[in-house]
């Protein structure tokens, strides 16, 4: 049984591992990066870059179920809160902004990377993107039934709010106020 000590220290290793990896994937591009890149920008040795993975696919689905995870952490009161579809819509969005916006290199990688592993049985990060993105369709379908907004494909209103959203938290440097989001939001929900 390993100490607390110990398992704190494993801990901040494997993140310097992860954030390290991280900057060499958005540098050089997934199929470009090497371990010995992985394990340079980590501030580690090969050899320990190896005791916490066994291979750049796995850092990278590390990565992604680090991201995943925490994002769905982040939202998961604003999820089960009691507030009409529109404005538990909204919530959920202006939270996922915030932590977005908290670490833009991550989460411009999550959304971005997936397509590179084709093992879907590596894809454990994928339940939790499924789940948010059923989360968020089963809430615009309800606001679609209630007339709260508009009466559009709800996977299609996903993916315009996808792009929208990744332009302005991930691809924009200015800085998007919390007021300008939800009135946004609001408009392209229900232009009423």
């Amino acid at each position: 049984m390993l100490s607390q000590r110990k398992q704190e220290e494993r801990k901040v290793r494997k993140e310097a591992i992860i954030k390290g990896a991280l900057k060499v994937f958005n540098n050089s591009g997934i199929d470009k990066t090497t371990m010995d890149e992985i394990a340079k920008e980590s501030g580690f040795g090969k050899a320990t870059l190896y005791y916490y993975f066994s291979s750049k696919e796995e850092v990278f689905i590390e990565i992604m179920n680090y991201g995943w995870i925490d994002l769905w952490k982040g939202i998961e009161n604003d999820i089960i809160s009691d507030l009409n579809p529109r404005e538990k819509f909204i919530s959920i969005v202006k939270a996922i902004a915030k932590i977005v916006t908290a670490d833009k290199i991550l989460y411009g990688f999550l959304f971005t990377a997936p397509n590179y592993i084709q093992e879907p049985d590596n894809e454990s990060w994928k339940k939790y993107q499924n789940r948010l993105y059923s989360v968020l369709q089963s809430i615009i379908e309800e606001g679609v039934q209630k007339k709260e907004f508009l009466d559009i494909n709800p996977g299609l209103l996903m993916k315009a709010i996808g792009g929208l959203f990744h332009q302005l938290l991930i691809n924009n440097d200015d800085e998007l106020k919390d007021e300008d989001l939800e009135l946004m939001l609001k408009n392209f929900l229900n232009p009423k």
